[in-house]
């Protein structure tokens, strides 16, 4: 099993070693390595490809104490990892909190990336006026909500209210393309893979995380701003685009949040397209839409 000797912790992580741009992502809150769906083979064919788990997920190390967790922490974890790889310029991104971890990661180690990819996700906190910033509110809400149910009744709990909540309010939740038996079985596997103790440090950290509105701006690498047209996050996703000056915005169709389950092909294919772009040298501003 491989890992990393990071500031004090020990990171698993897999690296394909295969020709090519080295491709960094950074998996979704509560979804280590394993919990990436099978559009993630694709891209082990294509690309090096860097996963590994974020602190408090998965076979990383879980620390107990609170203040161990940020994600300016996360996004120093990863520079840390790459250090210990001496891997030096990748193109790097993730999906919903791996989005927000290679945002904070894209400020703060600004000289340390080929590319960013911020796929269904933001990289703001309730800074601003208008619907994005409501957008954030109502996801510290619900963080906050999850972490008083984990910690007053545990991680099973949590799974079968989730699990209710899919079946019987999530009106996108059918329109999937992983079955709502097999979102209920990826859901149960935080159970296995998160303490709860992790899962509430994780939690915090993501709804305490810096603003960084006022600082995406700075990003001077090509950028891909890719969400799903039914996402919630969709708001900010335009709010990024317009902050981030050599950014693309990828509206993919008929998706709600995390598109590489609702439709992964066209999560490939906006990848895809955005790091060709990138690697021959092409301007990669603007707008496109994907849809089946």
């Amino acid at each position: 099993m491989p890992t990393a000797r990071v500031n004090g912790i020990d990171i698993w992580y897999e690296l394909s070693e295969r020709p090519g741009p080295t491709l960094v992502l950074t998996h979704g809150f509560a979804g280590p390595t394993p919990h990436w769906p099978p559009v993630i083979d694709e891209l082990r064919v294509r690309y090096r490809l860097l996963l590994y788990d974020v602190r408090g997920h998965g076979r990383t190390t879980a620390p107990d104490a609170p203040a161990t967790y940020s994600l300016p922490q996360f996004a120093a974890d990863l520079a840390g990892l790459l250090d210990a790889l001496g891997i030096e310029r990748p193109h790097v991104g993730g999906v919903s909190m791996g989005g927000m971890v290679s945002a904070q990661f894209a400020c703060d180690f600004p000289d340390r990336m080929r590319s960013l990819l911020l796929c269904d996700t933001t990289a703001g906190n309730r800074g601003g006026p208008g619907e994005p910033a409501e957008v954030e509110q109502q996801l510290i809400e619900a963080f906050v909500r999850q972490e008083e149910i984990v910690e007053e009744h545990g991680m099973a709990e949590l799974v079968r209210r989730a699990a209710r909540h899919r079946h019987e309010r999530d009106e996108y939740a059918a329109s999937s393309g992983m079955p709502m038996e097999e979102q209920d079985r990826r859901d149960a596997l935080k159970v296995e893979t998160m303490t709860p103790r992790g899962y509430v440090n994780v939690s915090r950290a993501v709804r305490e995380r810096p603003d960084l509105s006022s600082r995406t701006a700075e990003i001077a690498v090509p950028a891909l701003v890719s969400c799903g047209e039914w996402d919630p996050f969709y708001p900010c996703a335009v709010r990024d685009h317009a902050l981030i000056p050599g950014s693309r915005l990828a509206t993919v169709r008929c998706a709600a949040h995390d598109t590489t389950t609702y439709q992964p092909a066209l999560f490939l294919r906006a990848v895809c397209d955005f790091l060709d772009d990138v690697e021959a040298g092409r301007d990669v501003r603007g707008e496109a839409e994907y849809a089946p």
